[in-house]
């Protein structure tokens, strides 16, 4: 068994460091992305015309995603697109319940259980089958209210399903 030199260890744990830095600036990011999509209002009109058009993009640009907006813990918009399976439907099952409990996004809680080298099954005693540590879903803010839902979409690799998230609730401001 090869031993490891103290430079290697050190230069590991240089590394180690530099990406929890990393991780720290991808939730402060995040933090101020979620103050930027605090929404005046999000009716269910709203929540259905936001879904048929995170659906055409899907559509358009080949992406095999489910898509999920809930209010209240309600279904209000839900589309699977083309090569998507059971398994992303629990993924969004999963990633809501992480944002309804948490009110962070769950790709923050992700990058948060990575920071302090734990995970959310352990720290919070959750079901694994109940919650997902996993970009995907993000909470909808309305000013004045507080959080009333979640939009979350399943299918890519989580920062991508995270991104086409954020895109898509930026068009509502």
């Amino acid at each position: 068994m090869k031993r490891e030199n103290r430079w290697e260890s050190y230069s590991r744990q240089i590394n180690r460091e530099e990406v929890m830095e990393d991780i720290k600036t991808l939730i402060d990011q995040m933090n101020e992305e979620q103050k930027e999509l605090v929404l005046k209002s999000f009716t269910n009109e709203e929540a259905c015309a936001l879904g048929i058009q995170m659906y055409q993009k899907a559509l358009k640009e080949n992406k095999p995603i489910v898509i999920s907006i809930t209010k209240n813990r309600k279904q209000i918009f839900y589309a699977a697109m083309e090569g998507t399976s059971k398994n992303n439907e629990d993924w969004v099952r999963r990633k809501e319940n992480t944002v309804y409990d948490f009110e962070k996004s769950s790709y923050e809680m992700k990058l948060s259980m990575d920071l302090k080298q734990d995970d959310m099954w352990n720290r919070y005693g959750l079901e694994k089958g109940d919650y997902a540590q996993a970009g995907g879903s993000i909470p909808v803010f309305v000013s004045g209210t507080g959080m009333i839902g979640t939009v979350t979409v399943s299918g890519m690799a989580q920062s991508e399903d995270h991104a086409f998230v954020t895109e898509a609730l930026k068009t509502l401001k």
